[in-house]
């Protein structure tokens, strides 16, 4: 970077315009991986160029400078915001210029993404002042009459709208009714069926999907759609989906409207990634509902859904061995699965009866047990037949779709126990732990031992003190996997540690698990940086999670070796794989080091310089939530002027230049 980025600057300056865009090109590429701290000292240098080209240039380096410029604003984020005054006028003014303009129609999208990049960089207080021009500028470009079918600025609107919206959260909400109407047109958009008058409306450079899709008839038919109404499709389920999410509780009144077209995309065959999105996305209506304590709107969704989806799984069930001969939909299965997965965990409680609680159980585990049985024919007859190179690519995709369909299977009866625990112990404990104590044995092959652990882990998140008495049948087995020599098995198994060892029951099995977590992380983070090792070091971060768990709720049980055990904590943090368990790991890290705990901090001290470290490097990254890289903010400033000072000289020079950052932050 120090070497480069002179470079890209100075040849801001190039007279001749064919190597200034091609540099230009190729810092997009470039810029977007540059850290903030090595980036930062040339940012002013090159705005100063870049806001000169901007307003002066020819429209080809216009669209090379607003992109460019949309590259310092992502990496830079909060840091970008001293040059919004200056720059957002001379935006708001080429915005306008261009709304007209059919034939430049890119440059319209690339400044509309650059304009929501600048406002997730000054947040909403700065921004809400602009945010109704902006928006109307969108709104009015997507409605100019004779658009091509693939017009860019459909795309980047979409995409900035979904940028503004995370930013200013429920302020946004004033701009839906006018941006949702348009979004969910397109989910009208579907496959055709090949033919005649299909093929006479598609130009020599369309670019298409073909689908084959079997009717309830049994024959086949050929379906096409055109890339770009399959990325319309898409773009506007992702933007539907931000909208729920961001705006929570607040997108209440939208949600009956939303619901009614989104059930157009539930059919949709040509890409199970929209489907899946779709079913993310009304799993985020049923939870809007139950924020506003909509009880009936939330029973009525997920009847629905139900209803629409649950006979996929019970055609499953009902065919039995002509499934087996036949074959399974596993990839359309599995987005099934997770479907009601989403639904019934963001639904939340009381919104299934108890039969329905058992029905969801068994048609799950039936078609767990029916992907088996296929599994189990294909193996025999690939040892029945020669091995054929090109045969053993497509058995291997297919078994890896098996694998996932098996997967989301349990994470279904995991659904349930999460949602309706009182009636799973019913109802449901039994069938689950069939399949865990028939799976989770050591002679049992390693993918089917993973799914009981899987199984193990929800179960223990969900019921916890409730499934205490089945303790015995998987727990010593699961100890003993987080020494297992395969990263596939360790993980869920120091998962579903750090869940048991937050009840009051686990303090007999504490001590010699805390000494076998802790010999995993010593000998896991001692191992080379490798990218191939990323699944181990994932291991290693929910190990510490379990040792922080055990260390925080059974203090007496492992008091003989609990400075020893801390200091192994602390020596394998930061996480180095795992956000989610990077989060739980830096945030009690920060609780420890407010609470002064001697354990953590050390004598006088002692080990702060090792903790600034690895809160510093966690700060505002994947690592930390915002309420933790608010809280390092804080400590920073309290370690006040003369000790960060002394602290400071133990860091690393990047590290430094990001203190400083932190503490500018924090004041």
């Amino acid at each position: 970077a120090a070497e480069l980025l002179p470079e890209f600057l100075a040849g801001l300056d190039d007279p001749c315009e064919r190597v200034l865009s091609r540099g230009m090109e190729a810092f997009q590429f470039y810029g977007s991986e540059v850290e903030r701290e090595l980036l930062e000292p040339y940012v002013q240098g090159m705005m100063e160029k870049l806001g000169q080209k901007l307003q002066g240039a020819s429209l080809p380096i216009q669209k090379k400078t607003i992109t460019y410029i949309a590259v310092l604003a992502g990496q830079m984020e909060d840091g970008f915001a001293v040059y919004y005054p200056p720059l957002m006028p001379v935006l708001k003014q080429l915005v306008q210029s261009l709304l007209h303009k059919s034939e430049e129609r890119t440059l319209l999208g690339k400044t509309f993404e650059c304009i929501s990049l600048l406002a997730a960089a000054v947040g909403p207080e700065v921004f809400r002042a602009d945010a109704e021009v902006i928006m109307e500028a969108m709104i009015q470009a997507t409605q100019v009459p004779n658009l091509p079918a693939n017009d860019p600025v459909k795309e980047y609107m979409l995409q900035a709208s979904q940028r503004i919206c995370a930013m200013m959260k429920g302020a946004f909400l004033p701009f839906v009714p006018h941006i949702l109407p348009g979004v969910l047109e397109k989910f009208t958009l579907k496959p055709k069926e090949w033919g005649q008058d299909v093929a006479g409306q598609l130009g020599d450079d369309d670019e298409v999907s073909l689908s084959l899709v079997t009717g309830a008839d049994g024959t086949t038919k050929v379906m096409i759609m055109s890339t770009s109404e399959m990325e319309e499709l898409s773009n506007a389920v992702c933007c539907v989906h931000t909208f729920v999410d961001e705006l929570g509780k607040d997108f209440a009144p939208f949600v009956a409207q939303t619901a009614q077209a989104l059930l157009l995309v539930f059919d949709f065959s040509m890409d199970e990634e929209v489907r899946d999105t779709a079913f993310e996305t009304w799993g985020l209506l049923c939870q809007c509902a139950r924020g506003n304590n909509q009880i009936s709107m939330v029973a009525e969704l997920v009847q629905e859904f139900l209803k629409r989806i649950l006979p996929k799984f019970e055609k499953v069930g009902a065919t039995g061995a002509v499934a087996e001969a036949q074959g399974l939909d596993t990839e359309g299965l599995k987005t099934a699965a997770d479907g009601v997965k989403a639904c019934l965990k963001k639904a939340g409680p009381g919104v299934l009866n108890a039969q329905q609680v058992q029905h969801i159980c068994q048609v799950a585990l039936s078609t767990l047990n029916a992907s088996l049985k296929l599994r189990d024919a294909d193996e025999a007859q690939k040892r029945s037949k020669p091995a054929d190179e090109d045969d053993a690519v497509a058995d291997e995709d297919g078994e890896e779709e098996g694998v996932l369909l098996r997967i989301a299977c349990c994470e279904m009866v995991g659904a349930l126990a999460d949602s309706h625990a009182d009636l799973f112990m019913q109802h449901c404990i039994g069938p689950a732990m069939q399949l865990v104590t028939t799976f989770i044995q050591p002679s049992v092959r390693f993918e089917d031992r993973r799914l009981a652990l899987f199984v193990v882990c929800d179960m223990l998140e969900s019921l916890r003190e409730k499934i205490v008495s089945q303790w015995p049948q998987f727990l010593p087995q699961m100890l003993q996997d987080v020494l297992h020599q395969s990263p596939g098995l360790r993980q869920p198994a120091c998962y579903g540690t750090s869940l048991a060892a937050r009840e009051g029951a686990f303090a007999p099995y504490a001590l010699a698990a805390a000494q076998t977590l802790s010999q995993m992380i010593t000998e896991t983070r001692s191992a080379a940086k490798k990218k191939s090792q990323k699944p181990a070091q994932a291991c290693a971060d929910n190990a510490l999670s379990a040792l922080a768990e055990i260390l925080t709720t059974h203090q007496q049980a492992v008091a003989a070796g609990e400075a020893q055990l801390w200091g192994v904590w602390l020596k394998g943090l930061p996480c180095q794989a795992d956000d989610e368990e990077g989060v739980k790991n830096h945030r009690t890290l920060l609780r420890l080091v407010q609470a002064e705990n001697p354990q953590v901090v050390g004598d006088g001290g002692a080990y702060l310089p090792q903790v600034l470290s690895i809160l510093v490097d966690v700060y505002k990254t994947g690592m930390a939530d915002e309420e933790t890289s608010k809280g390092i903010g804080q400590l920073v400033v309290k370690l006040g002027p003369q000790r960060l000072e002394q602290l400071a000289g133990q860091l690393k020079e990047k590290q430094r230049k990001k203190l400083l950052r932190i503490h500018k932050e924090a004041q």
